[in-house]
């Protein structure tokens, strides 16, 4: 189903389930080029429903139906405000990546798969767009985990023939993308970013973050706590690899560390995360001159400044290379509709360093 439009939209709620965030990209043969961002907040309500059925593992057949619908209205929601905005007059040209709200993902179970609800079909209805979800199934059905499903186009959007790169995306769960001057990439999941953080200061303090990681600031790192934390065997095994919140959720943190106070208990986390994605990184012995970061955990200074740390080496933003922190993994979801629609296979980079083909997603098309 080849289009001659330029135009895609990206829509993207990640781990951190607290927004579906928006981008509005134009693709050529030459560059990648952001026309537009927006982002909506997802209702605390919805928000927390989502919360309960990732952390419980449980829901009934009937209440998921209706949990699909809702997120599919969300994002309906969000990919029209978009069209309004830029008054796109055309929508029916405009393809649609959403990446679907992931409640489960289990890639190293025998009958391996991940699921995303947010119903297309709503979506594609109310939008009058062509939309391209569920881009992670076709990805394990080649061998690879389903996720991380951004290195690929971070080689694209950030690839330099002058500097190798890391590129950091920091939202609930952390990944990044080493891009080497020829173009070549290696991305993996590497453990949490805000999810920790996050599911403590929703649960113990009642705010939705810890904002610049200010509270963690203040606070004394549990030694013995953090070395509980990283004793995990998903943090021993051979990358490229993906996790969730179905590993890293609030019930990870153990009671024992509950007790201490709240600026060191957010301390502990937030070292937790900076390691986690410090050690990621170390281990591969990359060659690179800079790391960029991005994501929602791009604001927590606090993180950046421990990361900072372990790497021994300044962490700079995307937005010093001109994209927008926030906007990267929803232009990406643009991007992998635009190459879906065109039939541009992408790769699956699997264990054993071999990369396979596919055209990840599916299409639907209200009319």
């Amino acid at each position: 189903m080849p289009t001659n439009s330029k135009l895609y939209i990206g829509a993207m709620s990640g781990t951190s389930h607290d927004a579906v965030d928006v981008s509005l990209i134009s693709v050529n043969k030459k560059n990648i080029k952001l026309e537009a961002f927006d982002s909506i907040k997802i209702p605390r309500n919805l928000s927390d429903d989502i919360r309960n059925t990732i952390s419980n593992n449980l829901i009934s057949l009937s209440d998921l139906g209706v949990l699909n619908k809702k997120v599919g209205l969300i994002f309906a929601k969000a990919v029209s405000r978009i069209i309004d905005k830029n008054v796109l007059k055309n929508p029916q040209n405009i393809a649609v990546g959403i990446s679907g709200q992931t409640i489960r993902h289990e890639p190293n179970i025998k009958n391996n798969f991940s699921t995303q609800i947010g119903d297309p079909n709503i979506v594609s209805a109310l939008t009058g767009t062509t939309v391209v979800s569920d881009f992670r199934n076709m990805h394990i059905a080649k061998g690879g985990e389903g996720a991380p499903l951004v290195p690929e186009f971070h080689a694209e959007l950030f690839k330099s023939k002058k500097e190798s790169r890391i590129i950091l995306n920091i939202g609930g769960i952390s990944n990044y993308t080493f891009v080497n001057t020829d173009g070549s990439y290696f991305g993996t999941d590497t453990g949490p970013g805000n999810a920790l953080m996050d599911a403590y200061c929703t649960r113990v303090l009642d705010i939705e973050f810890d904002r610049n990681g200010s509270i963690a600031e203040k606070g004394e790192v549990n030694q013995k706590e953090l070395k509980k934390l990283l004793s995990n065997s998903f943090l021993k095994k051979r990358m490229p690899k993906s996790t969730g919140k179905e590993l890293f959720n609030f019930s990870y943190i153990s009671k024992n560390l509950l007790k201490h106070d709240k600026k060191d208990v957010l301390a502990t986390l937030t070292e937790f995360s900076a390691l986690t994605i410090s050690n990621a990184i170390r281990k591969e012995r990359h060659d690179f001159k800079n790391i960029y970061v991005c994501g929602g955990g791009s604001r927590n200074k606090t993180l950046l400044k421990r990361i900072s740390f372990h790497l021994n080496m300044p962490v700079r933003l995307t937005s010093d290379l001109g994209f927008d922190t926030q906007a990267i993994e929803s232009m990406a979801f643009g991007w992998l509709a635009y190459r879906r629609v065109n039939n541009i296979p992408s790769a699956v980079l699997l264990k054993n360093n071999r990369i396979l083909p596919a055209l990840l997603g599916s299409i639907t098309k209200s009319i």
